[in-house]
């Protein structure tokens, strides 16, 4: 079992945004939980939509606004995935503090649904892979 409880993240602005970062080497079915002291945005998305996503243009995630802690991903494929936590605007800031880990799999654990995800989305009773990509987003 890899341990990544290292330092929280890594923080980041651009123009029109704040937010914090990690990567994750994750392969299919592995956990990534992350805790927020705050609601906000926790986005993850693999790395060309990270670069996308630095670059303010399209890209796709999975996640949204959050409500509570913690949340927990589980990774749809292997991939290097990252993890974001918006920290408001530009104009609007918020104060989040958030630590990630990468947990084993675990089949009793299902991702959280995000409380701005599609009401179809949150009232799934489809299968965990179907609703993981019902929750897939795109903006830019």
């Amino acid at each position: 079992m890899r341990d990544h409880r290292l330092p929280i993240f890594t923080r980041t602005a651009s123009n029109s945004m704040k937010f914090l970062t990690k990567a994750f080497e994750a392969k299919k079915k592995e956990i990534i939980e992350v805790a927020i002291d705050q609601p906000t945005k926790v986005k993850f998305m693999t790395g060309r939509d990270m670069k996308a996503y630095k670059l303010g243009k399209t890209y796709t995630y999975f996640g949204g606004l959050f409500e509570e802690s913690p949340v927990r991903f589980v990774v749809p494929y292997d991939s290097m995935w990252n993890v974001v936590v918006e920290k408001g605007t530009f104009r609007s800031p918020l104060s989040v503090h958030a630590s990630s880990t990468l947990v084993p799999p675990n089949g009793t654990v299902r991702s959280s649904i995000a409380s701005d995800a599609p009401e179809h989305v949150r009232m799934a009773g489809a299968s965990e892979e179907e609703a993981i990509s019902l929750a897939a987003k795109s903006e830019g």
